[in-house]
């Protein structure tokens, strides 16, 4: 069931999905970074944090920060579900102007995301590219830039990059047919909200690997199919919604 998103009259907003599995050495400096960034930038903010099947100590750390700060709620899974999936079901339960999905991976200090919140509302879309390439492995780098690049090319598109921070309209969100529940949907975001008509703005963003450790997930053989099939979806769909425009011209 989609939550009811409250009336924007009030001003601007924010509900901050946080989708975590097994990030206990993160965890913590992401809510920590998201309450630090949303309180200099809104009066008004909820956190929705999906544990999504974590076998760690990922549920006690928001539990306890659950028990001192009424922003924050948690959604679980018996389960993982995946990083797309996981997203999806926070932002259903959104309830606040813009919608922003933040790493629980604690990619993003409190100053990259006190700058990248207080773009919202200076476009109908908020789109962060990564400033610091080099803070990434040189494959990782390689991947990501063969990734845009296709992606740009395929979908006539010129974006810096497409798997960064990014604050869509909750209204938006809600009502948009979005399919991919893998680790593609950043990019499906970007793709069908653009191609739509909606403005958007590009903000650099400052990228730190994993501070509390862990491993990367997107590069799991699982994930790297589901990025394939997304871009495939979105392609055929890109193509048909061509076709029924082309189509409709020819009925003015």
């Amino acid at each position: 069931m989609q939550a009811q998103v409250e009336d924007t009259e009030r001003g601007h907003s924010l509900s901050v999905v946080i989708p975590a599995l097994n990030e206990d050495g993160n965890i913590q400096g992401s809510i920590d970074s998201v309450i630090s960034a949303a309180d200099r930038n809104f009066d008004d903010y909820e956190i929705i944090i999906v544990n999504d099947g974590s076998t760690d100590r990922t549920l006690a750390i928001i539990q306890a920060n659950m028990a001192k700060n009424r922003r924050i709620r948690v959604i679980s899974h018996e389960r993982p579900w995946g990083f797309g999936a996981s997203y999806h079901d926070g932002r259903r339960h959104a309830t606040k102007t813009y919608t922003v999905m933040v790493h629980g991976d604690n990619a993003f200090d409190n100053n990259t995301l006190n700058n990248f919140f207080s773009n919202a509302g200076k476009a109908d879309v908020i789109c962060g590219y990564i400033a610091n390439p080099a803070a990434r492995s040189w494959m990782r780098r390689v991947i990501s830039f063969a990734y845009t690049t296709a992606i740009n090319l395929l979908f006539s598109m010129h974006l810096k990059y497409f798997n960064g921070l990014q604050i869509h309209r909750t209204e938006w969100l809600q009502r948009t047919n979005l399919s991919s529940d893998g680790f593609g949907f950043q990019a499906e975001l970007l793709i069908k909200a653009i191609n739509e008509g909606y403005s958007y703005l590009q903000v650099p963003t400052i990228h730190t690997e994993r501070p509390g450790g862990g491993e990367t997930k997107i590069f799991k053989m699982k994930n790297i199919r589901s990025v394939v099939f997304c871009v495939a979806r979105l392609f055929m769909w890109n193509i048909k919604r061509a076709l029924s425009v082309k189509k409709e011209s020819k009925h003015v």
